[in-house]
């Protein structure tokens, strides 16, 4: 390998869904607003792998993928002004899975001093994602109550400690797995309610007083959304940020209705590079400190080297992990 190429891990069709392989590229170059970035540390996402593992026709073209990053900045582009050569920096931009990565200057963050390199590769998208979900979408006031589906999941994690830093003091988890609660506990959760218990909307509506939940970030989808809306308070609101369950499902409309209550989908798929870059801004504005700080903490259940991929994406989809799964790169 020359001092202008780098590898890349691509995903390659194939019958059982994608495989990762590692690939010689060129370097990119910079365009005038963008920086290009040494990869230290990425993470795997959820959404990302189902695409990778429905990834089968033998006709495709490689899948590149790798949605945040965080490194150092190496180079830059002809009009940058913000940024400087040797910045530590963190990314919600595509590409990760390599060893250098372009982000636009207006899409990077500052990484904390006081945060790993492995905890910066997580932060970008679930932080975003969570904050998002909590603040823009949701709206959410201190004296309401929230529910984090999924509570172990990256986003979920996040979620819980984010809201309690934003001053919500009624926040509450979902998790499939009893041994999962204390944990959930310990970063903020008011209760835990463990799905597979057919009265866990009643356990709910009894801890708020019958009133239920303002707020729902759930990340299950399908199996969940009934249940979801029987768990809302009057003019509730929820936030469908992830389907892990199956993207249909049937609620009654008469309840919706009923309950002046709102289903609010969001995803970055169909947002446009300005509209995600200021999904970043808003986040850093409310939460960089506490992220700094460590109000806000990354839950790093464990890493894989980035020519682990297929490893780190089959031990995501086993459900066991609680937080997010790094990648090192550099």
């Amino acid at each position: 390998m020359s001092s202008t190429t780098m590898i890349q891990m691509l995903v390659m069709p194939g019958p059982s869904g994608g495989r990762y392989q590692a690939t010689e590229m060129a370097i990119p170059v910079p365009a005038p607003h963008e920086v290009l970035v040494q990869v230290k540390a990425s993470s795997v996402n959820r959404g990302e792998t189902q695409s990778v593992l429905k990834h089968k026709d033998p006709l495709a073209k490689p899948l590149v993928t790798g949605i945040e990053f965080a490194g150092v900045i190496c180079a830059l582009g002809k009009d940058v002004q913000a940024w400087h050569i040797g910045d530590e920096v963190m990314t919600r931009s595509p590409a990760g899975f390599a060893q250098f990565a372009l982000a636009s200057e207006k899409s990077l963050m500052k990484k904390p001093s006081s945060i790993s390199w492995l905890e910066a590769g997580c932060i970008p998208n679930v932080f975003i994602t969570a904050h998002d979900a909590l603040v823009t979408a949701g709206q959410i006031k201190t004296a309401q109550s929230v529910l984090v589906t999924a509570g172990s999941s990256g986003v979920g994690v996040t979620g819980l400690q984010m809201a309690r830093y934003l001053g919500v003091e009624q926040v509450f988890a979902t998790t499939r797995s009893a041994h999962k609660i204390s944990a959930l506990k310990a970063l903020g959760a008011s209760a835990v309610l463990n799905t597979e218990d057919p009265t866990w909307v009643d356990q709910l509506l009894e801890l708020t007083e019958g009133r239920g939940v303002d707020l729902i970030m759930d990340q299950v989808g399908s199996t969940l959304l009934e249940a979801n809306l029987k768990a809302l308070a009057l003019g509730g609101r929820l936030i469908t940020v992830g389907r892990n369950a199956g993207n249909t499902a049937s609620i009654n409309l008469d309840e919706l209705a009923r309950k002046n209550a709102s289903v609010i989908g969001r995803t970055f798929r169909t947002r446009t590079l300005a509209q995600t870059q200021e999904c970043s801004r808003l986040f850093e504005e409310d939460c960089a400190a506490g992220v700094a700080d460590g109000s806000i903490k990354v839950i790093l259940d464990r890493s894989f080297k980035f020519t682990e991929l297929d490893q780190a994406q089959l031990y995501l989809m086993s459900n066991d992990q609680t937080g997010k799964i790094a990648i090192e790169v550099n």
